[in-house]
C-alpha cells in the first residue's frame, strides 16, 4: 500500500466531509466502489476509512457500511502545522532542570501526563512471571544470565519484529533493562564526549537526558507532527556539521505522535549511508497503532547494519517490567561489552516469564484490546480539547502511540502553567522538556493512555479554566 496515496485520500475525503459535499448522515461509498473510482487498492481505501473513523468523521454500521457523522468539536480543531525544514543554527550542550525529576516523582498523582495502564492481560502476565520465579533453578539463581540475554526471548522478539518487516535472528538481538538502556548503549557505542548528535525536535526528553549524561551536543532537526523528522533538514545539517549519530523515532514519536512516510524513511537512510552515519531508531511505540497493522521500521530498509533498533515492553505492556532490547547491527560486539559494564546481566526470571506470556498468545490478545482502547481514548481527548481548550492554536493528529501535542496561544508559558496546575493537583508536561533550546514555550503534551475517568476529565476541564484565565493575569 502506498503511504502517500493513503494520506492523500484521507485529506481529500476529510475536505469533502467538512465542506458538506458529503452531507451528515450520508453513506460513504463501499470500499470496493471507492477503490474502483479512485484507482486505488482496497487496502488503501480501508486504511483511509479507519483513519477517518479514528478522527470521528465517519462511523461503521454493522452489515450496512460507513456513514458520515455530524460535525463535532473534533472536526474543527486546528491541526498542528509542519515546521520549517531548516535545522537549528548550532549544536548545543543539553541541560535538563528539576522539572522532569519533579514530574517523575509526582507521576502517581492526579495527572494529564499518562502512561500505559491497563489490566488487560495483567493477570496472565503475573501468572507467567510467578511461574517463572517458582521454576527457577538454584543454578539460575546463583549465576548471571548470558550477556546477550535469554535466547528464547530473543527468538520471540525476532518473530514479533517480522510485523515491522525487520528480519532478524536471535543472535542479532541483545536484551536490555528497558528502551532507555538500549538507547544509552546505542549512544555509547557510536559516539564520544563532545560529539554532535542529530535528533528530532520536539523530541523525547529521555534522549536529551542521555545527551546530558554523556556530554553530547544536540543538533535539533525539525519534526512535523504529521510526518516526523524532515529529510531536508538532515541533508542540510550533514553539509554543515560533523554529525556522529542520528536519533529518530519514526513510529508515533513522542510528543507529537508523528508517523514517518515510507519514502522519508528510505531517504533518511540513504542520506545516512552517504556519510556512514549510524541511525539509532527508537521503536518503543511501534506496536501501538490504532489499527491492526503496525508500521514498517526504518531498520527494515537497512542492509548494512547501520541502524541500531531499540525498543521494550514498557509502553505496550508494563512500565514496571524493565525488559527491552537492541538490534545493534554492526555494533553488536561493542554493545554487548557495554551492557556488561552498565548492567552486567538481565533478570532471568523476568525474561522467562515474558517468554511464556508471548508464547501463549496473551500479548497479542492484550494488544488487540489495548489498541482499540487507545483509539477510543484518543477520540475522547479530541472531543474534550474542542470543548475545554477552545483557544488553543493547534493539536497533532497521531495514528497511534499514547499522546498528542497541543499548542496554546503564544502568551502562555506552559512551564509557568505547570506550576499553577500543580496547585490544583494537576500534572502536565511542558513543551520545553522536549528540546535543548528555549523553544515550545506555549506547547504541552497530553496523554490518552489512561481511560478518561470522571476525575481526569475534570482535570482537563480545570486546565482549560487556567488557560482561559492566563492572558488576563498577564495584562
Amino acid at each position: 500500500m502506498s503511504d502517500f496515496l493513503y494520506r492523500q485520500l484521507v485529506r481529500e475525503l476529510t475536505e469533502e466531509i467538512r465542506t458538506e459535499r458529503r452531507p451528515v448522515g450520508s453513506k460513504m461509498p463501499s470500499i470496493r466502489t471507492l477503490s474502483q473510482q479512485r484507482g486505488l487498492s482496497k487496502s488503501t481505501v480501508l486504511t483511509a476509512y479507519d483513519r477517518l473513523e479514528a478522527d470521528g468523521l465517519i462511523s461503521a454500521r454493522p452489515r450496512s457500511g460507513y456513514y458520515v457523522n455530524g460535525v463535532q468539536a473534533t472536526d474543527t480543531l486546528p491541526i498542528t502545522k509542519p515546521l520549517t525544514s531548516k535545522p537549528e543554527s548550532t549544536p548545543l550542550p543539553v541541560t535538563s532542570g528539576q522539572v522532569l525529576v519533579d514530574i517523575m516523582e509526582r507521576g502517581a498523582a492526579f495527572d494529564l501526563i499518562g502512561h500505559q495502564k491497563s489490566e488487560i492481560g495483567k493477570e496472565s502476565l503475573r501468572r507467567c512471571l510467578a511461574r517463572a520465579q517458582r521454576k527457577q533453578t538454584t543454578r539460575e539463581q546463583n549465576n548471571y544470565d548470558e550477556p546477550a540475554g535469554l535466547y528464547e526471548l530473543r527468538s520471540q522478539i525476532a518473530n514479533r519484529l517480522l510485523a515491522g518487516a525487520s528480519h532478524l535472528n536471535a543472535d542479532e538481538i541483545i536484551i536490555t533493562a528497558g528502551c532507555q538502556h538500549a538507547l544509552l548503549l546505542a549512544l555509547m557505542a557510536t559516539t564520544q564526549h563532545g560529539d554532535v548528535v542529530a535528533v528530532e525536535s520536539p523530541g523525547f526528553y529521555g534522549v536529551f537526558q542521555l545527551f546530558e549524561a554523556l556530554g553530547l551536543k544536540a543538533l535539533e532537526l525539525p519534526s512535523s507532527p504529521e510526518t516526523g523528522l524532515s529529510p531536508e533538514a538532515l541533508e542540510l545539517s550533514l553539509q554543515h556539521w560533523d554529525i556522529k549519530a542520528l536519533v529518530v523515532s519514526p513510529s508515533y514519536s513522542t510528543p507529537t505522535g508523528a508517523s514517518m512516510p515510507e519514502a522519508n524513511k528510505q531517504r533518511i537512510l540513504e542520506l545516512a549511508q552517504s556519510r556512514d552515519l549510524p541511525i539509532i531508531e527508537d521503536d518503543i511505540y511501534g506496536e501501538l497503532s490504532f489499527n491492526e497493522q503496525r508500521p514498517r521500521t526504518l531498520h527494515s530498509y537497512d542492509k548494512t547494519g547501520q541502524v541500531l533498533l531499540c525498543s521494550s515492553v514498557s509502553k505496550s505492556l508494563s512500565r514496571d517490567l524493565r525488559v527491552g532490547w537492541i538490534a545493534p547491527g554492526r555494533y553488536r560486539e561493542r554493545v554487548k561489552q557495554l551492557k556488561l559494564v552498565t548492567s552486567l546481566a538481565s533478570c532471568q526470571a523476568q525474561q522467562r516469564g515474558l517468554v511464556d506470556f508471548l508464547q501463549e498468545g496473551s500479548f497479542d490478545r492484550h494488544l488487540r484490546v489495548q489498541r482499540q482502547k487507545l483509539r477510543q481514548q484518543y477520540q475522547q481527548l479530541l472531543e474534550m480539547l474542542g470543548r475545554y481548550l477552545p483557544t488553543m492554536q493547534s493539536c497533532s493528529r497521531p495514528e497511534g502511540g499514547l499522546a498528542l501535542w497541543v499548542e496554546l496561544p503564544e502568551p502562555i508559558d506552559t512551564l509557568e502553567l505547570y506550576g499553577r496546575s500543580l496547585q490544583q493537583g494537576i500534572i502536565l508536561t511542558p513543551g520545553r522538556l522536549f528540546t535543548a533550546q528555549e523553544r515550545y514555550r506555549n506547547a504541552l503534551r497530553i496523554s490518552f493512555a489512561f481511560p478518561w475517568t470522571e476525575h481526569r476529565q475534570d482535570a482537563l476541564k480545570r486546565l482549560g479554566q487556567l488557560v482561559a484565565q492566563y492572558p488576563a493575569s498577564n495584562t
